[in-house]
Parts: structure tokens; sequence; C-alpha cells
């Protein structure tokens, strides 16, 4: 009996058995490690299953219990907004979040919402602590809607799910919020006759506690709760008077944002208050002469950097900083071009030609003065355009860190919050091709070659 396990053709079996063993075993573990990573690991190029660093880094401070009810029925909810919400819950250590399907509970769903139609995937934000102060999230505002005007069909083009649920959060544990002031009356920019600014421009400065009002300064003087002002592209010149109302708020240590508008049209009012405060646009675009610091090629989409991001800065003025400041004035560039950058005043060519004026001008620059023990603050954007959707509504610049970084330092706020809207495609998890390649190379080239290998070595071994 012992003599047959010894034979050649027993072993040669027994080997053929143990490798096809193995095999199969490696199989199902590398099928059980892929499946693992399709259900946990975000494999999208744009983080639409992942939260942002800002929002995690929020999450791991914030200490108010919360509440989180996703309104869904069964079978129904939004991939990506279901996993935003679990996210919330994983990283956030006093969140919990219960699904609750409106059709088997009703009243619940209506004592936070009279509004009347419950929609799928909307979200409940209650303050654990204090059950009165709660966020109704519609599912509406979570997508993100782009209508075709010649059909009138509604595209979804991407989530906010992230941003309105760090909004909710912010506005039921809050204490206190800083209020900012938009002058209006002077044909501002990215700001409505209505009183509203864009949706990307609102979002941010909610994100961060911001209450926003708005003032006519022809009519009214600022006012004392505010802490700071905010000039968003202003195209008609100011008033002789209100130029002297903002000297006086800056003097009395007011805090401003001014996001300037090229025009090319005088402006001397407006001209005055920049040299006021040591400072000169230049007639004409600014434009930049070296190719790494622009966007796609456009001279004056001008790009500075920012961490591990890119700065926008589109279709800006060049600023340059006077001679013979005051002693009391102190004027820094906080972000400039490079000595290449040039202003062109016909734009039917944006290339450098002899006789532009040349030079470093500055981005962003920030002034300071002091008077009678109070230091007034003023921040100058060289474009309005730097808080337009396509700068702050994209991970892809760092527009939006940049904007509340400085707002935050005018109204005395250690941490600002950015999160930008999600691109939309299909919810279903999705590899790369390249990391299907990889899966591939490595299942059905490096694996069995493995094996092969092991087996050549056998054979050869039990052959000496």
């Amino acid at each position: 009996m012992n003599t047959g396990f010894q034979t050649r053709k027993f072993k040669g079996g027994a080997y053929t058995t143990v490798l096809s063993a193995l095999v199969i075993f490696l199989l199902l573990l590398i099928n059980l490690v892929v499946s693992g990573v399709a259900h946990t690991k975000d494999l999208t190029n744009t983080g639409t299953y992942s939260l942002k660093e800002d929002t995690l880094s929020f999450l791991k401070d914030y200490d108010t219990p919360i509440e989180l009810y996703y309104i869904s029925e069964m079978g129904k909810e939004s991939v990506v907004i279901s996993s935003t919400a679990e996210n919330f819950a994983l990283n956030g250590k006093q969140i919990n979040l219960t699904y609750k399907d409106p059709v088997q509970y009703p009243q619940f769903v209506y004592q936070y919402n009279d509004m009347g139609e419950i929609h799928n995937n909307s979200i409940i934000v209650v303050n654990g602590n204090d059950p009165d102060r709660y966020v109704y999230i519609d599912a509406d505002r979570m997508f993100v809607k782009s209508v075709d005007v010649s059909t009138f069909k509604e595209t979804t083009i991407g989530y906010c799910a992230e941003a309105e649920l760090m909004k909710a959060l912010v506005k039921v544990s809050e204490t206190e919020k800083s209020t900012v002031y938009v002058a209006m009356g002077h044909e501002e920019q990215l700001v409505s006759t209505e009183q509203m600014l864009t949706i990307d421009l609102s979002n941010l400065l909610a994100l961060n506690s911001y209450s926003v009002r708005f003032i006519d300064l022809k009519k009214s003087t600022v006012p004392e709760d505010c802490d700071a002002l905010l000039l968003i592209g202003p195209v008609a010149d100011f008033s002789e008077e209100e130029g002297e109302q903002i000297k006086d708020y800056m003097t009395n240590g007011g805090k401003v944002v001014w996001f300037l508008a090229y025009t090319g049209v005088r402006r001397p009012v407006q001209e005055s208050l920049l040299s006021y405060y040591g400072l000169k646009m230049e007639d004409g675009f600014l434009c930049e002469g070296d190719t790494n610091r622009t966007s796609s090629g456009k001279p004056n989409y001008v790009l500075s950097a920012y961490g591990r991001k890119n700065v926008l800065w589109p279709l800006g003025a060049g600023v340059s900083v006077l001679p013979n400041l005051r002693d009391s004035l102190t004027v820094s560039r906080e972000v400039t071009t490079s000595d290449k950058a040039y202003i062109r005043k016909d734009v039917s060519s944006l290339l450098y030609e002899e006789g532009n004026l040349r030079g470093t001008f500055s981005l962003l620059t920030k002034v300071s003065e002091t008077y009678h023990n109070k230091t007034g603050i003023m921040y100058v954007f060289n474009t309005y355009l730097f808080v337009h959707k396509n700068c702050i509504g994209t991970s892809a610049y760092a527009n939006a860190e940049v904007f509340t970084k400085c707002l935050g330092e005018l109204c005395e706020k250690s941490n600002v919050i950015t999160v930008p809207n999600t691109d939309a495609f299909e919810e279903g998890l999705k590899m790369t091709t390249h990391q299907k390649n990889m899966i591939l190379i490595v299942l059905v080239g490096v694996i069995p070659g493995i094996i092969l290998l092991l087996g050549i070595a056998m054979v050869i071994k039990r052959r000496r």
C-alpha cells in the first residue's frame, strides 16, 4: 500500500492536484479582494464617492450630536447621495444615520417638512442636543441640473450633497455668524438686481457661516455690524460721497474685499480710491508671458500656485504699486505674475508686441493702514471672475480656498471650508481603463507566470 504512494504516477497526480487547488484558491482570493475594493474603494477620477479633504478635517473636530435622516423609499436611493450621507456618519464621531421610508413614516417626515410633497433622497439634519434646530435638505438641492433651452430637457450635471450637508451641519450648530455686506448700485458683477449672489458664491459664504446682506452706498452708510464689505466687480464708477464713505469705513478699522472689473473706460473715483491706497489699475488687460503660468495657452488666463493646486486669475487687470507711500500705509503684493507679464490694450491679438507695458504685476494685494489704533484692511483681487462658478465651483482650482482664507482673516475666523460640486456620471462604481489593464495583466500574465515558474522549478528539482 505504501509503495503506491511512492510511484511517479502518484507524485505527478498529486502535484497536478495541488497546483490546480492553488490556482483555484488564488483566483477566488483575487476575486474576493477585487470585489471588496469595488465596494469600499472609490475608483472614480473625480472622487464622486469620497469626501473632500476640507470636509474630513471639519468632521474630525465636529462635536455636536447629529441625527441624519435619509428619506427614501426602499430601492430608490441615489447611490451618490446615500454614499455621501454614509461617509458623513462614518467620519463624524457624533453623527448617526437612519434611513426612513416616507411611505412607512409619513408623519415623521412631515414634522420637519410641511411644504407638501416629499422627494426621495431628501435628508433631514437634526441637532441631537436641540431637536428644534434642524435643516430639511430637499433632494432637488443636491442635484446640479442643466436645461437644454431648445428641448427644455433637464439633465443632471453634478451633485452638491456634500456641500449641502456641510452647510446644514454649520447651521444647526453655529453660535454666531459673521455679517458681510455686498455693495449694490454700480452694475456689480455676479450680483443680480434681486439682491442675490451666484449660487456657488452664495453657497461658499453660507458654508462658512456668513450672513450676507446688501447695501446701496448712495442711500446709506456702512452699518456697524459689517464685518467685511464686498465690492464684487463694480463696473460703474462710485460717486465722490461713496468714495469718501469707503475711506471713512477703512479709517475706522473696516475690512474690504475688492474684486476689480477692468472696462477700458475711465472711472475717476475708483482710480482715485485705488491711488489713495497706493495702487494703480493699468490701462489694458493683463497677459502672462510665461506659458507655464497660463491656462490652456491663453495669456489672459493667468495661473499661480497654491499648495498642490493652481489658482486661476481670468481676464484680469494689471495692478501696480505706486512709489512714495505714506508712512501709515502698508501695501503687500500677496500674489504676482512673472516678470514676463505685459499689458494689452488691443485684444485683437494677445501676443506681446514692442511697446506693451511689461513687468511684474499684482494679482492679489493686501493694503492696511492704522489710524488712532484702528487698522483697516483691504484685499484687492485683480479680477471679479476670480469668484466665478468656473473658478470656485470646481476642485480643479484653489480659488475658493484663497477667497475664504482672505475673508476669514478679515472676519477673524480660524477655519474655512470649501466643498466644490462633484461632476455627474453613471452611478455605478467603475474602474478606469488603466486600473482594468493592470488587473488584467496581473490575472492573465503575472500570476500564471509565477505558477509556471514554480512548476518548472519543481520539475527540475525532481529530475535532479
